[in-house]
C-alpha cells in the first residue's frame, strides 16, 4: 500500500490500514492536525501499512481532541477509547486499538504479549514476566541476522495446531539502560528515530524487521529469566507445558475472555515445545538460542 494525496472536504482525513481479509479505517478529525498526527503513526507503525483512503468510507476508529487531549476510540465495536496527550502517545494508543480491532473482527485469535525473532524459518516467542529482557533478546538476535518479528505484540493466528504467528509491523523498543552486548549500541545509535528518558524507538530496516501480516509457524517458547546470581551464562531447558500455559495466559489478550484463553493457551503449550532460558549474560543467552533452533 502507498500513499496518495487524498483528504476529506471537512480537511479531516482517513487513513486504510491492512488487515486481515479488509482494511481498518481510521479517521483522524480536523482539529487532530491529521497531518501531523499522521506521521506520528508512520513512526511507531512503520511497517504496518496504509494509505489515505479516497471516498466515503464507515470508520473503525476515530481519532479527536477532547479539550487538551487526543482521543482515539473505537466505533464499529465496542471497544473503548484511550486519551494521549500529544501525537506520540496517540500514535501509540492506536496501534493497541487497531489490534484490538483486528480481535474484534476475527481476522485473528489471540494478542500475546510476546517478543519474537525469526530462526530457521520459524517464529521463536519469548513470553513473560517484564523486564525480563524479551524486546532486548529480539534486537540481540536482530544485530546476528536474525529477522526480527516482534518487540512486545504479536498475533496469534489461529486457536489450534498448527500454530502460527502473524507480525504486526510495530516499531521496535530498546529500553535504558541498554545492557552490554556485541553490536546492539551499535544497532540502536543507527536505527534510533525517537526517544524519551526510558525508551528508544527504533526502524529497523525492511530485510531486518518483518511487516505486517508476515506469517510464520510457531516453533518454541521461551520464558526468559534473568539472574545474575545463575551459575552458567545461560542456560537453556525444556519446561513442563503447565508453566508455558500459566505465562502464556497472563500475557494474552483475546474479546473473548478467560473461558477461551485458558483452554487455548492450555492447547498451544501442549503442542509447541516451550522452554526455560535463564541466563546473566545476554550475549550468551541469545547465543545459546541461535545454536538451539537454527537448525
Amino acid at each position: 500500500m502507498t500513499s496518495n494525496s487524498f483528504a476529506r472536504n471537512d480537511a479531516s482525513l482517513c487513513l486504510a490500514f491492512a488487515g486481515r481479509g479488509r482494511d481498518l479505517h481510521v479517521r483522524l478529525t480536523a482539529e487532530t492536525a491529521p497531518g501531523d498526527l499522521e506521521w506520528a503513526i508512520g513512526l511507531f507503525l512503520p511497517h504496518w501499512p496504509f494509505e489515505r483512503a479516497a471516498g466515503e468510507v464507515v470508520p473503525d476508529i476515530i481519532v479527536s481532541r477532547q479539550a487538551d487531549a487526543y482521543c482515539v476510540r473505537a466505533s464499529s465495536w465496542d471497544g473503548g477509547q484511550s486519551l494521549a496527550d500529544d501525537p506520540h502517545n496517540a500514535a501509540n494508543a492506536l496501534a493497541g486499538l487497531l489490534i484490538d480491532g483486528l480481535l474484534a473482527h476475527g481476522m485473528a485469535a489471540h494478542c500475546l504479549h510476546a517478543a519474537a525473532a525469526e530462526i530457521g524459518g520459524r517464529a521463536i516467542l519469548f513470553c513473560g514476566a517484564a523486564e525480563a529482557g524479551k524486546s532486548t533478546l529480539a534486537l540481540r538476535l536482530a544485530v546476528r541476522g536474525y529477522r526480527h518479528l516482534a518487540d512486545d505484540r504479536i498475533l496469534l493466528a489461529t486457536d489450534t495446531p498448527p500454530h502460527a504467528v502473524v507480525a504486526l509491523g510495530l516499531a521496535a523498543k530498546a529500553r535504558a539502560p541498554l545492557p552490554p552486548g556485541r553490536g546492539l549500541a551499535e544497532l540502536v545509535a543507527e536505527r534510533w528515530q525517537l526517544a524519551d528518558e526510558t525508551i528508544s524507538y527504533l526502524h529497523l530496516e525492511a530485510a531486518e524487521t518483518a511487516a505486517f501480516g508476515l506469517e510464520r509457524p510457531l516453533g518454541a517458547l521461551v520464558v526468559p529469566r534473568r539472574d545474575p546470581d545463575v551459575a552458567t551464562p545461560a542456560t537453556l531447558v525444556p519446561a513442563a507445558p503447565g508453566d508455558i500455559a500459566r505465562t502464556l495466559i497472563e500475557e494474552t489478550t483475546s474479546p473473548a475472555g478467560p473461558a477461551v484463553i485458558v483452554p487455548a493457551m492450555t492447547r498451544l503449550a501442549d503442542s509447541v515445545d516451550g522452554f526455560i532460558l535463564s541466563y546473566r549474560d545476554g550475549d550468551a543467552a541469545a547465543d545459546a538460542l541461535a545454536d538451539a533452533f537454527d537448525r
